[in-house]
């Protein structure tokens, strides 16, 4: 809209400039032979005598440096004259075209287009149609002021209504308010079933493909060769009926006397008045007496549907069903929509249609009133969309905030608790009574600003009811709306494991345990994890740990032998990121561990194993189970030790801890006990 003014007024401007060029070169043309204006003839020039009368005062050869009248020079040594170059001859400048035009036609034309203009334009309407018809007059007139000397009286004025027409067509706009009111709702299965018979026609007839091909179709014999889909119950012509059951508190519900059976109804009233306050939500709930879906309007139709509205915007067929509303009392209402002439009295018409597409005939009645008086209560900040005391980013300085009112009302905040008019910052709010949204409550949008890290940010809210009121007759906010936001600092993890290290095991897959601890951010680093097992392309691509939602993160990973990169990703409440990655080995180890070394130290029998093992033995055979030996000990787990006795067999047997072992009745080592001679060097056996 701005931009198509501008364009306008340059338009005009052109406009204006490129006449009076126009005038200009007219103007230049007639005085090509010297003979516009007030200059005298050249017969007067060519004797040098003064005119026989002068209309302006006589001037003074010498003072006038020998110029005769009409800007004539005068040479005592030349015959001839010579034509100078003052105001008062032919020159055809713009000097000359300005002094020489008319303004007090052209002010005269510009007043009397204008009027007519600014008429036309009042019964033209539109935005600003008096002004812009106005305007457009008065430029019309200019133009036809300035070029009524080239063109004529009829000639200019045609062309001024001209101008002034298209100057209107071009600025003319003309704004309406269309409410538009879309809903979405979940596919539901035709009414009926007609076409249940079509299901046996497919190579399998589950239940999903029976139901979706009527309301009434069902499946019967599940399970069994003769398993069909069939309408059930095709002769019902019974309409579901509608038990009311309860409406909110402070509210009381009774049968409506004054309706003529079979129609059925309630009338709803308030505990200790008559009427409902204007703008409190009003909710209700009912029963059919099979799975219905449920339909409500204002008007009562012909049928079901002609009907606007699904009760609660749900089309499911159900038993149980709730409708929520809030409504403006009468006083608003008449101010915003007088043709409605609302006195404050509703009623709301119910429908329900089975499966079949049975519905009761008569509609179901909810009547109550609003109250009429004017509206004496403050409005009620109900919600944000944002929950107050909720973190934001490290260094956000501003949030864009979504505060939800009972009423149309205007809205403001500010950093300190102060009076609405002392408020700084204005809200942008919806107004008008058709903006209520689907939560029956109206939109105030505000930019919060000046946000601090590391502590609580407070800004306090005020509103103002009824904006299409005088000032006095509107109720304000004696008590401000705390609304907090906390600052946060930056999400770090702390560690991660694995993390660039060597994990064994016996199997084709290891299980292994990822965590992660966080610290800082926000509630001092309670945040969602999620990993990837390559760098992801999108951030959608991260898979959220199983358990998380804390400062330490887990999540379990059965992996094949292999070199692993996981990239890791945490987020906090207030959106505070950090990224990070870990690498690590997966081996598979099944062989069982071995037997390296063997001798007798301080008087014990001492073996070393290839790695960490438990180890056994017996004095027997290798037939037994390792849990069953008798045990050596071990301080390492790779050294092990046993009592020396001398001749003793020592069948042993090691696992590590994979279990990984010697098959069954095999040993890791067979040792016997002797002893040297020292005379000799023999081994006493």
């Amino acid at each position: 809209m701005i931009s198509s003014k501008l364009k306008t007024y340059f338009l005009i401007i052109n406009l204006l400039i490129s006449i009076i060029a126009f005038t200009s070169f007219v103007h230049a043309a007639d005085c090509s032979d010297g003979t516009c204006g007030d200059s005298v003839t050249p017969d007067e020039t060519n004797t040098g005598k003064t005119p026989d009368s002068i209309t302006g005062d006589e001037v003074d050869p010498e003072s006038s440096g020998g110029e005769g009248i009409g800007g004539t020079a005068i040479d005592d040594n030349d015959k001839g004259p010579d034509v100078g170059t003052d105001t008062g001859t032919g020159g055809g400048t713009i000097t000359n075209v300005v002094v020489g035009v008319n303004w007090q036609g052209i002010v005269s034309k510009a007043s009397i287009f204008a009027g007519v203009g600014g008429t036309l334009g009042a019964l033209a309407g539109g935005d600003n149609g008096e002004m812009w018809g106005s305007i457009s007059g008065a430029v019309g007139g200019a133009v036809a002021g300035l070029l009524e000397p080239q063109l004529g009286t009829v000639g200019a004025l045609a062309v001024g209504a001209g101008v002034g027409g298209l100057i209107f067509i071009l600025t003319y706009v003309k704004s309406s308010i269309e409410v538009v009111e879309f809903q979405c709702l979940p596919w539901q299965a035709p009414i009926g079933g007609e076409d249940c018979e079509l299901c046996q026609e497919f190579e399998g007839c589950s239940e999903y493909t029976c139901k979706s091909l009527g309301q009434a179709c069902a499946i019967i014999n599940p399970g069994t060769e003769e398993q069909k889909c069939i309408w059930q119950n095709p002769h019902d012509v019974n309409s579901p009926l509608i038990s009311f059951k309860e409406v909110n508190k402070d509210l009381i519900y009774k049968p409506d006397n004054n309706i003529r059976p079979p129609a059925t109804g309630v009338v709803i009233n308030h505990k200790s008045q008559e009427c409902i306050k204007a703008f409190t939500p009003l909710k209700f709930r009912f029963e059919t007496s099979e799975p219905a879906q449920c339909k409500v309007d204002y008007n009562l139709t012909k049928g079901f549907e002609e009907m606007s509205y699904y009760v609660s915007g749900n089309s499911l067929f159900d038993y149980n069903h709730t409708e929520e509303l809030s409504l403006p009392g009468p006083d608003a209402l008449n101010v915003i929509a007088p043709e409605l002439k609302n006195d404050g009295s509703y009623t709301l018409f119910i429908r329900c249609q089975d499966a079949n597409g049975n519905y009761n005939q008569d509609a179901y009645s909810v009547s109550f009133c609003v109250e009429k008086g004017p509206d004496t209560t403050p409005p009620k900040i109900v919600n944000i969309n944002i929950p107050s005391g909720n973190p934001v980013l490290y260094d956000q300085i501003n949030l864009d905030l979504e505060v939800y009112v009972n009423e149309p009302s205007e809205c403001k905040w500010d950093r300190e608790d102060t009076d609405y008019e002392n408020m700084d910052n204005n809200m942008d709010c919806d107004k008008n009574v058709w903006e209520m949204n689907n939560e029956n409550v109206y939109t105030c949008r505000a930019n919060l600003t000046g946000m601090e890290n590391r502590k609580e940010n407070k800004y306090y809210f005020r509103c103002k009811d009824q904006p299409w009121k005088e000032e006095g007759d509107r109720n304000t906010n004696a008590q401000s709306y705390l609304y907090t936001v906390s600052g946060t600092q930056p999400l770090n993890i702390i560690s991660i494991t694995p993390f660039d290290e060597k994990i064994s095991g016996a199997t084709d897959v290891i299980p292994i345990f990822l965590e992660v601890k966080t610290d800082n951010g926000y509630e001092n680093g309670e945040s969602l994890c999620y990993y990837h097992i390559s760098e992801p392309v999108y951030e959608q691509d991260y898979i959220l740990f199983s358990e998380t939602k804390s400062n330490v993160h887990t999540q379990r990973q059965d992996l094949a032998q292999g070199e692993y990169t996981y990239y890791i990703k945490c987020v906090d409440l207030g959106g505070n990121t950090v990224y990070n990655t870990t690498t690590f080995t997966i081996e598979t180890d099944r062989n069982p561990p071995l037997v390296i070394r063997t001798y007798k130290e301080s008087g014990q029998l001492k073996i070393i194993t290839t790695e960490e093992s438990e180890c056994t033995y017996s004095t027997k055979d290798c037939n037994f189970e390792i849990e069953q030996g008798i045990s050596m000990t071990t301080f390492d787990s790779k050294s092990h030790t046993s009592e020396w006795i001398t001749n003793q067999n020592y069948f042993i047997r090691c696992k590590d801890e994979f279990e990984n072992q010697p098959y069954p009745n095999t040993c890791s080592i067979v040792l016997r006990a002797a002893d040297l001679r020292e005379d000799t060097g023999v081994i006493i056996l």
